[in-house]
């Protein structure tokens, strides 16, 4: 029987949880298109307005736009000016692909770090919206640190995956 080293299984953990949360995001978009046309169609057709949609709207949307990140991170689908990057050869590619990596891992470990902080904070004076629905803020705010973790994680995978690369060429 053949032993599975812990980082793979760290690495398979990882890959699943950041699959879950992008599926998650497919979903929460599905939710929030559906609550906007529903806060809409009472708004215009019905004159009623809902209270909470906007609300809840707004919290859907800061989940999609962290959320995403670290699916876009696997993925190397970001969004980049490849015109002078492409010009490059492959070895000086592989160092600029480790330190725009690095340079993520610590964006999102400082990103993370700091929305812990204002999580906890949240929590402990017991701070919530003000709005009809007092969401307690601590449940919003707790999506950045989770978030930000997945994606340091997985940038911390793409840079031991580049430096393997630099040892390996193939």
């Amino acid at each position: 029987m053949k032993k599975i080293k812990i980082p793979a299984i760290a690495k398979f953990i990882l890959e699943k949880a950041i699959s879950l949360v992008a599926a998650a995001t497919e979903w929460a978009l599905l939710a929030m298109a559906l609550i906007v046309f529903y806060d809409v169609l009472l708004r215009y057709v019905f004159n009623r307005p809902t209270a909470w949609a906007l609300e809840i709207s707004e919290y859907i949307l800061v989940f999609l736009a962290f959320a995403g990140a670290s699916e876009v991170q696997r993925n190397r689908s970001h969004i980049k000016m490849d015109f002078f990057y492409l010009k490059f050869p492959l070895s000086v590619r592989r160092y600029l692909d480790t330190f725009f990596s690095l340079l993520m891992a610590l964006f999102s470990y400082l990103l993370m770090w700091h929305s812990i902080k204002m999580t906890i904070i949240a929590y402990r004076y017991g701070s919530a919206s003000n709005s009809l629905l007092e969401t307690p803020l601590f449940i919003p705010y707790s999506i950045v640190p989770i978030t930000m973790c997945l994606l340091m994680l997985q940038s911390i995978v793409d840079i031991t995956g580049s430096i393997k690369k630099k040892e390996n060429p193939q």
